[in-house]
């Protein structure tokens, strides 16, 4: 069977471990009480194209859970994945 499509939900705060900022679990839509205590998650959203590591987790374990550890600089993180400099027209990389 292929996963076309998985449900992700976010472990909610009053239930996280002080390790961990965040808890992800994807899994296939309906099945999140197969697989976690429901009324500790909150749902996210749903993804269409899940990547190969999340496809594989869930075809071999019902589940894929991705832990996020406390400690990082979250938002700076962010800001290398979405503040780029504003697109000029013209490419950067050929200038010589």
């Amino acid at each position: 069977m292929t996963v076309r499509a998985l449900d992700c939900f976010r472990l909610k705060s009053e239930f996280l471990p002080p390790n961990l900022a965040s808890r992800m679990i994807y899994v296939r839509p309906g099945e999140l009480e197969a697989n976690a205590v429901a009324y500790q998650w909150e749902y996210v959203g749903r993804t269409f194209h899940p990547n190969a590591a999340q496809a594989s987790d869930v075809e071999r374990q019902g589940y894929c859970d991705r832990p996020l550890p406390s400690g990082f600089d979250w938002a700076r993180i962010a800001r290398t994945w979405y503040d780029h400099p504003p697109f000029t027209g013209q490419a950067t990389h050929d200038k010589v």
